[in-house]
C-alpha cells in the first residue's frame, strides 16, 4: 500500500512538472498584421527580418485598405495596421480604434502602366489608354484601394476618364489588378510599383503628379492586447533596415521624401 502512494505521488509530481514546463515554454501567437496589397512581395522579407532580429512570429492578412479598415471596425483580431492610404488609418484613429501616437507614415507608393508583352499594345503615356486600340484596362477598385483611387485621379486629370471607364476591368485590390495584366485579361493595368515586374510584363513609370501622394501609413491597433511588441513591430518598419528594405521594392521612403 505504501509503494502504491509513492508511485501515485510520484506520478502526480511528474505530470506536474510536465504540465509547468509545457506552461512555461508556450509560445505567444503571432502578431496579426493587417497590409495593403502593395506590400505582398516586401512583406516576407520584412518579417523575415524581424523575426530574425527579435523572434516574435508575424501573420500577415493581406488585401485592400478599404477592407481591412472595414474589418478592423468590426472588431478583426490585428495587431497592426499598414494601410496604402493614410486617411484609413487616421480615421480609425479619430474613432478610437487605433493608438492615435501610433499613426506614422512608413513610405510613399508610385503608380506605373503594366503592359502585357504578348499584346503588345501601342502604349508609351497615360492619354494613349483612350485609344479605340486599347480595349481592356485593369485598375483596383477606387472605392476601397488606394491604388485604383490613385488610377481613376490620373485619368481624370489627364482628360481621359469618360473614354477609359468603359474599358475598365476592376479588381478587388491592386495584387489582382496586376494579376489581369499578368494573365493577359487586360493589355494594360494602373498599379504599384512595389509589385514589381513579373514575367510576360513590362513596366512604364508615371510622373509623380499624375495623382496625389500616395502616402502609405500605419498604426497599432487599440484593441491589441500586444501592443509593447506591435509597437516594436512598427520601429523595426521605420528603422534604417526597415527602410531599406522598402526602397529595394520600389517604395519611396521617409528618408527619401525629405
Amino acid at each position: 500500500m505504501k509503494r502504491r502512494l509513492i508511485a501515485c505521488v510520484a506520478v502526480v509530481l511528474v505530470a506536474g512538472w510536465v504540465s509547468g514546463c509545457g506552461q512555461k515554454h508556450a509560445e505567444p501567437p503571432p502578431l496579426t498584421i493587417a497590409a495593403a496589397s502593395d506590400l505582398q512581395s516586401v512583406m516576407p522579407v520584412l518579417i523575415s527580418r524581424f523575426q530574425l532580429d527579435t523572434g516574435i512570429k508575424i501573420e500577415p492578412v493581406f488585401g485592400a485598405s478599404g477592407a481591412l479598415a472595414k474589418q478592423v471596425r468590426s472588431g478583426g483580431p490585428f495587431d497592426v495596421f499598414l494601410a496604402a492610404n493614410r486617411g484609413f488609418v487616421d480615421d480609425l484613429a479619430k474613432d478610437g480604434l487605433v493608438v492615435t501616437d501610433s499613426v506614422r507614415p512608413y513610405a510613399r507608393g508610385s503608380l506605373v502602366m503594366a503592359i502585357y508583352d504578348l499584346a503588345n499594345p501601342p502604349v508609351k503615356t497615360l492619354a494613349d489608354l483612350a485609344s479605340d486600340k486599347i480595349k481592356h484596362v485593369a485598375i483596383a477598385n477606387p472605392d476601397t484601394a488606394p491604388y485604383g483611387a490613385a488610377a481613376k485621379q490620373a485619368l481624370e486629370r489627364a482628360g481621359i476618364w469618360a473614354a477609359v471607364q468603359p474599358k475598365l476591368a476592376i479588381a478587388e485590390n491592386i495584387r489582382e489588378a496586376h494579376k489581369f495584366v499578368e494573365t493577359g485579361n487586360c493589355e494594360v493595368g494602373l498599379v504599384s510599383r512595389a509589385i514589381g515586374k513579373t514575367k510576360g510584363v513590362r513596366l512604364i513609370p508615371l510622373a509623380p503628379d499624375v495623382c496625389d501622394p500616395i502616402v502609405q501609413a500605419m498604426g497599432v491597433v487599440k484593441s491589441s492586447k500586444r501592443q509593447t511588441e506591435a509597437e516594436q513591430f512598427c520601429t523595426f518598419i521605420l528603422s534604417e533596415d526597415g527602410q531599406g528594405i522598402l526602397r529595394e521594392f520600389g517604395f519611396l521612403t521617409i528618408e527619401s521624401q525629405k
